[in-house]
């Protein structure tokens, strides 16, 4: 039954699903990366204009403290006057072109020299005014109440009294400062009618062709606020004096509460923006930078289009790749899926042709080397299963031969004591005893091959499995005057193995070994680790014999093959088998100076070394 999946003409659900896994892959990367350049680039753009508003606001700030400064330092100048002194001490005295010389000429020079100031007075004791100068033409010679009102509250030590900002009729917004001179009944003032408007929209302010140059766009904002919500400067560039007339929103407070640190809200056109407030030392006034959070964001904006222009296209060309893409992948699966079905028919000989594409060549040559290890997989299991049968059956041979063969084995031996006194006889008897011990020794390796091991591996140092095997073979190598050299390079790293079946499969190794080499020879016996950090080791017996044919290096560990006379061909055989229920490998070669050399690959133990 054929699988549908599969099906050569079953490519649309591919096209589909590469479609789809396509846009996912390309489409939330971008979506991801739109996200996240969005929130950085909106995170440093809004770092970046609050840095800009607050030190637009604090340079503002200190402008305008500096500026308020040099207009106190110019009254404590006429006031520490000896002329202003004096003529206030004896006005009396004095005549008005005398006062006008002294004084008067003083003031009107400031007035003169400084654009900010209105008018300046003298007042002396009393409250009368020993000297005054303005800008505009007096209606009266007399001293406005204002102005009065202003020197009566000033305190002796006040430079710079909590005055109130006034709008005046023509849209100008007006200040007083003061100093006192003297103290009790001598007490006399020096009071300044500053021009906010003329003196510091200037300072605050800097136009230029109708756009600002604070650095915060064409709708970035600064002006002076009371904190009783009075704008005290003009934020507009136009004359209208829109601000001016009318009060601040309540909002501002927050400005005020907040001083120097950025905020978002709506200003008094209703327009959201980002703005920040720096206090004026001495005095309720905050310097107010402002900028429309549209304006700011306006390249955020753009970059939005860019990417949603970028995202359209991509998902344009996707569709288009995508297509292209599973016609591409779909014809390699199309006939791997042909041939699968194929093998899966019974034709295990089937494989893959060419295939277009680097990729879809090393598929199928994966493809193909999967059948191929399929194929001999097949075999090994064949073989198996017929070892596992063949295993049953000797059993069952083997304990239906013991039995007669002791008996014939105990009638030899009494037969052979009988013909003792007669050489011929005697000689024959032990030809017989030789052969069926022989025959004893090749059905305990029948035995053994076919039945089936339980292993116990434990950590077992390379020393005392040496011990064990070298406790077997001791007489063999003294008779034949062979030495067995143990190198344990392991480092303390102990193996983990089945002690009694290694021992087993290495004594029969050893024993090969000792058979092949000549008197006097050596059988080295090494014990090493594949690489310092590899729990991985080899146990490796090397002889000095003439080492092995090409057959015997082929069929080596084949159960029944043997190059001994008198051999039964399965200590080998069962020497492969221990070493791969262990998960190792037996390999056999011969040595670049001769002689054989059998290879093992054990697992090491963990964490055993010293």
């Amino acid at each position: 039954m054929s699988n549908p999946e599969f099906s050569p003409t079953n490519h649309g659900d591919l096209t589909r699903r590469v479609l789809l896994w396509m846009l996912v892959l390309s489409i939330v990367p971008l979506l991801v990366m739109a996200s996240q350049g969005y929130h950085c680039g909106k995170q440093a753009i809004v770092e970046k204009t609050n840095e800009q508003l607050v030190s637009v606001a604090n340079a503002r700030a200190e402008l305008v403290e500096s500026w308020l400064d040099q207009r106190s330092s110019e009254i404590d100048i006429i006031a520490s006057s000896p002329s202003v002194a004096r003529c206030c001490a004896h006005f009396a005295d004095l005549t008005e072109e005398e006062i006008d010389a002294e004084v008067t000429m003083m003031l009107r020079a400031i007035l003169n020299r400084v654009a900010a100031y209105d008018d300046l007075t003298v007042l002396g004791p009393g409250g009368v005014q020993i000297a005054r100068v303005s800008r505009r033409i007096l209606a009266s010679s007399e001293v406005p109440s204002e102005i009065r009102d202003f020197a009566e509250n000033l305190l002796d030590t006040s430079l710079k009294p909590p005055s109130e900002p006034v709008l005046n009729s023509d849209g100008s917004v007006v200040y007083r400062i003061g100093r006192v001179i003297g103290t009790g009944s001598d007490k006399s003032t020096v009071i300044a009618t500053l021009n906010l408007t003329r003196g510091l929209d200037p300072v605050v302010q800097t136009k230029d062709g109708g756009s600002n140059g604070f650095g915060l766009g064409k709708t970035g904002k600064v002006f002076l606020a009371h904190s009783k919500l009075m704008p005290v400067t003009e934020p507009f560039a136009h004359e209208s004096r829109f601000a001016l007339r009318n009060p601040l929103p309540e909002r501002y407070l927050d400005l005020f509460a907040t001083r120097g640190i950025p905020r978002e809200y709506m200003d008094f056109l209703n327009n959201t923006v980002w703005g920040v407030g720096a206090q004026i030392e001495g005095i309720n006034w905050i310097v107010v930078a402002e900028q429309d959070k549209a304006e700011a964001l306006a390249w955020l904006y753009t970059l939005i289009r860019r990417v949603t222009i970028t995202g359209v296209l991509s998902v344009i060309v996707i569709a288009f790749v995508a297509r292209w893409t599973s016609q591409r992948l779909g014809e390699p699966l199309r006939v791997l899926a042909h041939v699968a079905q194929q093998v899966r028919g019974g034709a295990m000989d089937e494989r893959v042709g060419p295939l277009h594409g680097a990729e879809a060549e090393e598929v199928r040559k994966a493809f193909n080397q999967m059948l191929d290890d399929l194929r001999d997989k097949q075999k090994e299991l064949v073989r198996t299963a017929t070892l596992a049968s063949i295993g049953e059956l000797s059993s069952s041979i083997v304990h239906e031969m013991r039995n007669p063969l002791s008996s014939i084995k105990m009638n030899l031996q009494a037969l052979k004591r009988d013909v003792e006194p007669d050489p011929a006889n005697r000689e024959l008897a032990g030809i017989a005893d030789a052969q069926v011990r022989r025959l004893e020794r090749m059905l305990e390796d029948l035995l053994q091959y076919g039945r089936p091991l339980e292993l116990r591996p434990e950590p077992v140092s390379f020393a005392e499995i040496m011990g064990s095997v070298s406790a077997v073979v001791r007489e063999q190598a003294l008779a034949k005057r062979v030495r067995i050299e143990p190198h344990d390079e392991l480092l303390g790293v102990k193996l983990l193995v089945d002690p009694e079946q290694i021992c087993r499969a290495l004594t029969n190794v050893v024993m090969n070994a000792m058979q092949a080499s000549p008197t006097d020879g050596v059988v080295a016996v090494r014990a090493r680790k594949e690489a310092l950090w590899s729990d991985v080791g080899f146990l490796i017996v090397s002889d000095a014999g003439s080492g092995l044919t090409d057959e015997a290096l082929e069929r080596a560990f084949s159960p029944f093959f043997t190059t001994k006379e008198g051999g039964t061909g399965l200590g080998l055989a069962n020497v492969k088998k221990i070493i791969e229920l262990h998960g190792g490998i037996v390999t056999a070669e011969n040595g670049v100076n001769g002689g054989a050399v059998f290879t093992m690959r054990l697992p090491l133990a963990t964490g055993s070394g010293e």
